[in-house]
């Protein structure tokens, strides 16, 4: 665990495709998150996606096996299954992940886990790079308020992760198993309860990140909580062990979602898909027409990303688009920094 690395971005690793598009080449994304369906078993109320309020959508089972070929035929590297719903949702996602693994695809799940049985797990971790759960609170009063649920759904939780737990120990898969925390003012004083229980049932890390808030949602909270109660997540972090990593994302909490970038250049590295099938820019614009490459319901993977709106769509986001307006912490802000510092080098390179 102690090369486990969440607080950044990992694209200077990948110099072919840095290269490419510095010369403007044409070269697969590097990552895709793929929403299986709009719809979710809970209803978080600070969820970044409350501003949707439209029909709920699935990947039908042959679109979504033959999305995951059509990833690893094009030569994206990495997929995650998240999206604006919960993936699990989705009854063809654990094909879906046995596919992947037969396949040589890298991917991954996030997830609220209530939904994870033990026969799915049994059937997904052995294919899966890394599973990570939401979970905002270790209280079930609590977690039931935050979730938009009922309490009993924390302790099917429970007993869903100390099961994955301890069926990775048995089979020795090198999945990795995480719980994932947004830091906002309902659940400040859970942190430390939360990474002590993450830790217990015997998950590999516990990580705390920010609240990400979209211009269109009613829902905010304090960002200056890491700093109220930073004795609290301080207590979260001393968790950490040899075989344990308890991570607060400091870096991405003191950075505050400010850029110093003026223009979305990271596009071309990430892609996301909704639940209703199209590819969009990012989340924030999930439901937007206008930001969307194409419809995997009526052309194939390939076909989107070569074609001219894909190119287009993407010019018009880094021309038109202020930045300064997207939703904070979005997913390619770490990717937009990278770059803009890459593509805008200080003089004297050579003297490194």
């Amino acid at each position: 665990m102690s090369r486990l690395y969440l607080d950044g971005t990992k694209i200077g690793y990948h110099l072919d495709e840095l290269n490419k598009w510095l010369k403007g080449e044409f070269f697969p994304p590097i990552h895709i998150e793929i929403g299986p369906t709009s719809a979710c078993n809970h209803k978080c109320f600070f969820c970044y996606v409350d501003y949707k309020k439209e029909n709920v959508g699935y990947l039908k089972k042959g679109l979504y096996l033959k999305l995951i070929e059509s990833c690893r035929n094009i030569g994206v590297k990495s997929v995650l299954l998240a999206g604006d719903g919960d993936p699990l949702v989705n009854k063809n996602t654990a094909n879906a992940i046995e596919l992947a693994g037969r396949i040589g695809l890298d991917i991954a799940l996030n997830t609220n886990a209530v939904l994870l049985t033990p026969e799915i797990s049994k059937c997904i971790l052995p294919n899966l790079t890394w599973m990570r759960v939401s979970v905002m609170s270790s209280e079930p009063d609590c977690y039931a308020k935050l979730h938009g649920t009922h309490p009993s759904d924390f302790e099917r939780l429970v007993e869903n992760l100390t099961f994955a737990a301890k069926y990775k120990k048995e089979k020795n898969l090198k999945v990795t198993l995480g719980v994932q925390q947004v830091l906002i003012k309902e659940n400040a004083n859970t942190v430390a309860k939360l990474a002590k229980l993450t830790k217990e049932i015997g998950f590999d890390y516990y990580v705390l990140k920010p609240f990400h808030l979209h211009p269109d949602n009613a829902y905010d909270t304090p960002g200056d909580l890491h700093e109220k109660h930073k004795a609290v997540l301080k207590r979260a972090e001393k968790l950490s062990s040899e075989n344990f990593k308890s991570i607060i994302r400091w870096n991405i909490f003191e950075d505050m979602g400010k850029r110093h970038y003026t223009r979305c250049i990271g596009l071309p590295f990430i892609l996301q898909t909704a639940g209703d099938g199209h590819i969009y820019t990012c989340c924030p614009f999930y439901g937007n027409k206008e930001f969307s490459y194409g419809d995997l319901n009526e052309q194939s993977l390939e076909e989107i990303l070569r074609s001219s709106r894909y190119r287009d769509v993407q010019k018009k986001v880094e021309n038109e688009i202020d930045v300064n307006k997207c939703m904070s912490y979005c997913r390619h802000h770490n990717v937009n920094k990278f770059l803009w510092s890459f593509r805008t080098p200080p003089a004297h390179l050579n003297f490194i």
